[in-house]
């Protein structure tokens, strides 16, 4: 199966997972993923926009920075995270991320189930 970017919707979500603003999501999958992946998207926060602090259970999630910066939570812990970075976040754990730049937080998430 091939999905071509360019056929791929974009949705957009506000306040996701009790976040600031709006997160743009383009399921790369259109649908059609392994019965293990909840999550294989590309994701695009914007200025001031946010994924809320949330926690993981019975999943993990990657998470790639294609683009952009952004301030990372990992449990207590605050991270800056930029191009090339990846972030994991394992069943049980809590995570939020944060665009605090005028730049175009890009980044690909995948989230598989246990």
């Amino acid at each position: 199966m091939v999905n071509r970017g360019e056929d791929l919707s974009v949705r957009i979500e506000e306040h996701f997972k009790g976040g600031d603003g709006e997160v743009f999501i383009k399921d790369l999958t259109a649908g059609k993923k392994p019965a293990n992946v909840r999550v294989c998207n590309e994701m695009v926060l914007l200025k001031n926009c946010s994924i809320g602090y949330h926690t993981h259970e019975g999943d993990s999630e990657i998470i790639y920075i294609l683009s952009g910066e952004g301030l990372y939570r990992d449990g207590a812990q605050e991270s800056r995270v930029r191009a090339g970075d990846t972030l994991i976040c394992c069943g049980g754990e809590s995570h939020s991320l944060r665009n605090e730049l005028e730049q175009p937080l890009k980044y690909l998430a995948f989230i598989v189930k246990k």
